[in-house]
Order: C-alpha cells, then sequence, then structure tokens
C-alpha cells in the first residue's frame, strides 16, 4: 500500500548512521504527513460544496408551487371532517345502541 517512495524514505531513515540525516527524514516525513491529511481536509470540503451547489440548483429547478390563500385553521379541519367521527352527548344515558 506504501508508494515506493516511502518505502525507500523508511530504509534511508533507519540506515542513515547521522543523527542530523534522521532529523532531516523525521522532518520531512512529518510534512509530508502534513500535507497529505491538509490535502484529504481540502478535498472533502470542496466535495462538500459541490454537493451543496448541485442540491442548490436541482432545487432551483423544480417548478414552483403557487402559495396557497391562507385559510382559517378551524374552516379547514371542518372542510375536511368527514362522517366517520361519532359525537357523544352527555344528555343521553350510556350503553343505549342508536
Amino acid at each position: 500500500m506504501n508508494p515506493e517512495h516511502l518505502s525507500r524514505l523508511f530504509t534511508l531513515l533507519q540506515q542513515s548512521p547521522s543523527g542530523d540525516e534522521r532529523e532531516m527524514y523525521r522532518q520531512w516525513s512529518a510534512l509530508m504527513l502534513i500535507m497529505i491529511l491538509l490535502i484529504v481536509i481540502a478535498l472533502t470540503g470542496l466535495a462538500f460544496l459541490v454537493t451543496r451547489r448541485r442540491a442548490r440548483r436541482r432545487r432551483d429547478a423544480l417548478p414552483k408551487r403557487k402559495n396557497a390563500p391562507i385559510v382559517d385553521a378551524w374552516a379547514e379541519a371542518g372542510r375536511r371532517l368527514d362522517d366517520s367521527f361519532v359525537e357523544f352527548n352527555d344528555d343521553e344515558p350510556r350503553g343505549k345502541n342508536r
């Protein structure tokens, strides 16, 4: 999974006798790790922005709905009410079948 130059870097890091060379390779590998992480973060952010833009374009391409006039909530509920509801009256004795 490691690219060739990274595996070569680890080999050089282990074989280098000088502490200065090891420090240079360590700093270089840390810099590469940071650069890779920044690139991944930037690509993720870019993909997020592109996805949002595409979704907005699709939403704007849909036909616009007409705004319905505002209706009184109780009048609308009465219009939608059907005859399947039974109204109970407290004056009638219970247990009587209609």
